[in-house]
């Protein structure tokens, strides 16, 4: 009798885990991202999204975004939102957003986030691809003092328009290379 009701308990647990999973997995999101009157569709996959914009395909791998997970997929008020994270012994996050450009008609890196956690401290940087503005803060304890302690550092970039279609190598490096430069 005790067999059995531990038995069903650990199955109970097996099922409402795996819904629980299952409530979790990014969805394929369907909306006009271009503002066109078509609709688009962004789906992900295990390592990559698979995107289908004006009839036209085109794959991001989620290693060239820099993350290995996908943590969420959005278009909320005309802004398309990507975010993933790694796994490890710290947090590692990343988010870019998008949003149509009306006069070149394209898709563009509108601002780009990346926060990275560790024991000792953390490191966030924000960059608006508007203004070409940067942001860096770094919080690490001080070990002679026993604090915290927060720096802030700002700026500019020179970098071309990321369109989602045509991201290149070389435009995430930049744009993870600001805050990097602070990581001690």
């Amino acid at each position: 009798m005790i067999k059995s009701i531990l038995t069903l308990i650990c199955l109970l647990n097996i099922f409402i885990g795996q819904a629980q999973q299952n409530d979790l997995e990014i969805k394929t999101l369907k909306a006009d991202v271009n503002s066109n009157g078509q609709i688009d569709v962004i789906k992900p996959s295990i390592d990559e999204l698979i995107l289908n914009i004006d009839n036209k395909s085109y794959t991001i791998s989620y290693g060239l975004l820099g993350f290995e997970f996908l943590s969420e997929l959005s278009f909320t008020n005309n802004i398309l939102t990507i975010s993933g994270f790694n796994s490890g012994t710290g947090a590692y996050s990343w988010t870019y957003k998008f949003r149509n450009n009306k006069l070149t008609k394209k898709i563009e890196l509108i601002g780009y986030d990346d926060f990275n956690k560790w024991v000792s401290g953390n490191i966030t940087t924000s960059i608006n691809t508007i203004t070409n503005k940067w942001e860096v803060i770094l919080e690490e304890y001080n070990h002679t003092k026993e604090i915290m302690e927060t720096t802030k550092h700002t700026g500019k970039i020179s970098i071309r328009k990321i369109g989602l279609t045509d991201m290149k190598e070389q435009d995430i490096e930049k744009l993870t290379g600001i805050g990097m430069k602070y990581w001690h």
